[in-house]
């Protein structure tokens, strides 16, 4: 039989779990309602955030505890590192700036730059080289 003390003892880790892939305050709870299953909610700051309201949520439902669980901790098993995460998040940010420059026509001697650093941080995701020169 699952009890409160159960559910307590097998979330209570998730937020150190979520936080070592590099979610910023993260939290977890639990939501039991009555003819619609149970929940297992997460939620963590965005990064950069600007307003303490700006946060991502993930939920997981089921019509057991141990089923959402499981759910949960699958998805956060499968969440890339931290390293990893922080990289994929800048590369995405630099490459809306250079297709930014390229919408607007700046010029190929600043933009050359920020190709060969989007190519080199490429080839280093596809490796995985962590710490790699760029």
């Amino acid at each position: 039989m699952t009890t409160i003390e159960n559910i307590y003892t097998d979330i209570n880790p998730l937020p150190a779990a979520l936080s070592a892939k590099g979610k910023i305050k993260p939290d977890v709870w639990v939501c039991i309602e009555a003819n619609a299953g149970i929940r297992v909610s997460m939620s963590w700051d965005k990064r950069h955030q600007t307003y303490s309201y700006d946060r991502e949520y993930k939920t997981f439902s089921g019509d057991s505890f141990q089923e959402v669980l499981d759910k949960a901790l699958a998805f956060i098993q499968q969440l890339p590192s931290a390293e990893q995460a922080t990289l994929h998040e800048f590369m995405a940010k630099l490459g809306k700036l250079i297709d930014a420059g390229k919408a607007d026509g700046i010029d190929l001697d600043y933009m050359n730059p920020l190709l060969d650093t989007m190519k080199r941080l490429s080839e280093n995701v596809i490796t995985f080289q962590p710490g790699a020169k760029l």
